[in-house]
């Protein structure tokens, strides 16, 4: 797929609908396959995304292609809190730019970025560790009621 100019912003409150349809397709592939039905369920009677995008849109950095937004990226202090991008684009190069955009921000401050990742999360994982993260540590950890296993990764900046 030949993507059109990319652009990183910071998100606007107009995005936030927008930013709803993303996380919600980024959830149901990237995550839902690997949890318990129960999971899914609660994901669905909660939504979270919804609450999450309506309440921390002013901490997002959006990707937007031919004025359309396809990624989001979450900096805080020296972690990176959320990467998403729409499932349709992965290896697009979406993420690349985010993750570039978010190292260098935290570098900025920080001599090194940490991030979570759910141990489930093989593509994300592979995606981290081609671009220098590794491995710090394991716990546990919890979604949508359901246990999971989380991992925290680190990158010298």
């Amino acid at each position: 797929m030949e993507l059109g100019r990319l652009f990183l912003r910071q998100a606007s409150e107009c995005d936030v609908p927008a930013l709803i349809r993303l996380l919600h397709r980024s959830w149901l592939v990237a995550w839902a396959p690997e949890l318990p039905f129960e999971a899914v369920q609660a994901f669905a009677a909660a939504d979270p995304a919804r609450t999450h995008a309506e309440t921390m849109w002013l901490h997002f950095y959006v990707a937007v292609v031919d004025d359309e937004l396809v990624g989001v990226i979450h900096v805080a202090e020296d972690r990176i809190i959320d990467l998403h991008v729409d499932p349709q684009i992965w290896r697009e190069g979406i993420g690349s730019k985010l993750m570039d955009f978010a190292e260098q921000q935290i570098g900025r401050s920080y001599p090194v970025a940490r991030l979570e990742v759910r141990a489930f999360n093989k593509r994300a994982r592979a995606f981290y560790e081609s671009r220098g993260w590794s491995e710090t540590r394991r716990y546990p950890g919890i979604e949508c009621g359901s246990p999971v296993e989380n991992l925290e990764m680190q990158k010298l900046l």
